[in-house]
């Protein structure tokens, strides 16, 4: 999804107390409207320091396999565009794809193959 010039991957922060699945569940339906997915095994773990918010975090990301039943998304507020993107569709994004999204999308298609 797109939000401002960069393209990410559904993501967000885990509640007090949620399980990973949950929140990945929550985070899925909240940023596309998919409420229905197949929840497979983490396929990359990658860990950088950013400012959410004006303040410096160490952000743990954790990318899990996933399959869904449909392609229709509905998206949040905060994203302007949504795209289902393959490794064939890397080299168009450029740099709009952050490396760590980049990496899970190579490792998720090596799952499929």
């Amino acid at each position: 999804m797109r939000e401002g010039e960069r393209w990410q991957a559904v993501g967000g922060r885990l509640e007090k107390g949620e399980k990973l699945e949950d929140g990945l569940r929550r985070e899925t339906k909240e940023e596309t409207g998919i409420d229905t997915m197949e929840i497979g095994k983490v396929i990359h773990v990658d860990e950088w320091f950013a400012k959410p918010e004006g303040e410096l975090k160490h952000i743990v990301a954790l990318f899990f396999h996933c399959k869904v039943e449909t392609t229709e998304v509905t998206l949040s507020e905060e994203h302007q565009e949504f795209a289902w993107v393959t490794v064939s569709d890397l080299d168009a994004y450029g740099e709009l794809i952050e490396k760590e999204i980049r990496e899970a999308i190579i490792l998720a298609d090596m799952q499929v193959a």
